[in-house]
């Protein structure tokens, strides 16, 4: 039984409208790169910004978010993708194991010869896939839409930026799926998804605005998704620590639903 095809062929439009969401919104800020370009304005208004609001758009590393990487950093790569892709990535998380259990599903897929294990890691597969492709639907909208407004970034930039986000998602997904194959409980995989990501994300705030308060910062998934400004063509060291906390939730997953009762 081909599980990972299943679990794609179910939310293939769900997929697509995802895509044409993402792409929507990435043609959106890009198209109005020139109305920011150059203009001090908008430099002024950042200048005049209160400390806590700067963090809240993760720009305290573009003092000058006119600039090509400090414009899309602030408008896109600090906050507002890295949490598209945890909606796509916890709705996938939520829906995957509790989601099919609830709709009395699971217990069909697991009366053929199939070892929880090998569901799980099939439909984490669908969720590294779903991710994967919209950020490559990113990316190759950014690099087409990039030269007509004369957006100077580098294509490295948006691969590590793009890169970060598609991380930061898979972790949020992962952790709505384990607490779906611990709970059984849609609802609750969902409300866990997304609270691991608003903690890790008031966290960072936090760390940004009180230097007190630094050693915060790596409890913060979007710290590790963020930290040296990815858009610039870095790829942090940080994405091994997401990499890393993936791999353990998927482990977790794995042992916890191959003990969980259906019944």
């Amino acid at each position: 039984m081909n599980i990972l095809h299943r679990a794609l062929r179910d939310r293939r439009v769900s997929l697509m409208w995802w895509a044409v969401g993402v792409a929507v919104y990435c043609a959106f800020i890009v198209a109005v790169w020139p109305v920011i370009d150059g203009n001090d304005d908008f430099e002024q208004l950042y200048a005049d910004m209160p400390d806590a609001m700067q963090a809240m758009f993760g720009a305290d590393g573009f003092t000058d978010f006119t600039s090509p990487a400090g414009f899309l950093n602030t408008y896109l790569f600090s906050m507002i993708l890295p949490f598209i892709f945890t909606g796509l990535a916890v709705s996938l998380g939520g829906s995957l194991i509790a989601g099919e259990e609830e709709d009395e599903l699971l217990d069909l897929v697991l009366s053929y010869p199939v070892r929880r294990r090998r569901l799980v890691v099939e439909k984490v597969a669908a969720m590294v896939i779903a991710l994967i492709a919209i950020g490559v639907t990113t990316v190759v909208l950014l690099v087409v839409a990039r030269e007509p407004v004369s957006l100077d970034i580098g294509t490295k930039g948006l691969i590590a930026a793009t890169t970060g986000s598609v991380l930061f998602g898979w972790v949020h997904g992962l952790a709505a799926l384990l607490a779906g194959a611990w709970t059984g409980a849609k609802g609750i995989a969902t409300g866990v998804g997304w609270g691991v990501a608003l903690a890790g994300y008031l966290i960072n705030i936090l760390a940004n605005i009180d230097e007190s308060l630094d050693w915060l910062a790596p409890f913060s998934p979007m710290y590790w998704a963020t930290k040296d400004s990815p858009v610039t063509g870095v790829f942090p060291a940080t994405y091994l620590a997401l990499l890393a906390a993936s791999l353990i939730l998927l482990a977790a997953t794995a042992l916890v639903f191959d003990r969980h009762d259906l019944s």
